[in-house]
């Protein structure tokens, strides 16, 4: 009977150790297109969707010996989300080589634009 209940202690600990969590990869968006802020982007405007939040910014990397064009992302209040569209953009930044910086994303913005440029949530 002490072997039934050590194994089934076992069997639980086991268990247990099968059900931990594994550490997931930070999520990352980008490194070009248009995402749509929320759970679902616009028809045929967004690429993807993004939550509101606090994402880093990192400039994409590049292949040795090349290095990607300077990056840079737009904040839009409206579709389409694009440098040629000035009275849609609420906010942009730039990506610092080798340097992080962030954005916030609001609730209230409809979409950001990602030009060579990847966002991790901070």
């Amino acid at each position: 009977m002490k072997g039934a209940g050590i194994a089934a202690a076992a069997g639980i600990l086991l268990a247990g150790a099968a059900a931990a969590p594994a550490h997931a990869a930070p999520v990352t968006y980008g490194s070009n297109g248009v995402f749509g802020v929320g759970a679902e982007p616009p028809a045929g405007w967004a690429t993807a969707s993004i939550p509101p939040g606090r994402y880093r910014v990192d400039q994409s990397p590049s292949m040795y010996p090349y290095q990607s064009p300077p990056g840079f992302w737009l904040r839009c209040n409206a579709f389409p989300c694009a440098g040629h569209f000035p009275g849609h953009i609420i906010g942009t930044g730039e990506a610092i080589r080798d340097q992080p910086t962030f954005v916030d994303i609001l609730p209230t913005d409809v979409a950001i634009s990602l030009n060579n440029v990847t966002l991790t949530v901070a």
